[in-house]
């Protein structure tokens, strides 16, 4: 089908701009240059830079199903190498850049309501190991969420590896604080 290989060129130019430029960077024309397609091609399937975005967004925010059978120390890992993939290769340091200095409110909207969407199942999944008493029961899972994106942006903004061995050294951190075996902090 046509219509789709044009699609999927306009999508890849677009997150491709906004990966290595930010979101202030995508408009019909940069996605026009970079994809080959013609303006009036893109104007026919999208009404504006926006709509243009929004889809762009929506199609790298395929939920990708977390692995079923880990334990709760492993689904951690899994979350913060799927984190560090997904600014990697998908958002990149451009829009995490444009996102913490707010620089386009629509698109930061936008980026929030779709790591909401995301998070969506891992945080169910933490809820449920906190009350099976795989994790501690008192955990505020928003904060525990903050952190594991907290800490993979915080390190691409100081431009350090976020290898396996660096996923492993946050788990050696994390990891008692989580824990139900942890002792409580009062």
């Amino acid at each position: 089908m046509a219509g789709a290989g044009v699609d999927d060129r306009i999508s890849a130019a677009a997150l491709g701009i906004l990966r290595t430029r930010g979101p202030l960077a995508v408009s019909v024309e940069s996605v026009a240059g970079a994809s080959g397609v013609a303006k009036t091609t893109i104007y026919r399937r999208f009404s504006n830079r926006e709509a243009l975005l929004a889809a762009a967004v929506r199609s790298a925010a395929t939920a990708v199903p977390m692995p079923s059978g880990l334990t709760a120390k492993d689904t951690l890992r899994w979350v913060l190498r799927h984190a560090r993939d997904t600014i990697d290769d998908v958002v990149g340091r451009g829009t995490v850049a444009a996102v913490i200095t707010n620089a386009d409110p629509h698109f930061t909207e936008l980026l929030l309501s779709m790591i909401r969407t995301t998070t969506r199942p891992f945080r169910e999944d933490l809820r449920e190991r906190a009350l099976a008493g795989e994790l501690r029961q008192d955990l505020d899972l928003e904060l525990v969420i903050s952190l594991l994106l907290g800490v993979v942006v915080a390190e691409m903004i100081r431009d350090r590896p976020t290898d396996d061995a660096w996923v492993e050294s946050v788990l050696a951190v994390l990891w008692p604080a989580l824990s139900s075996a942890a002792p409580s902090q009062d």
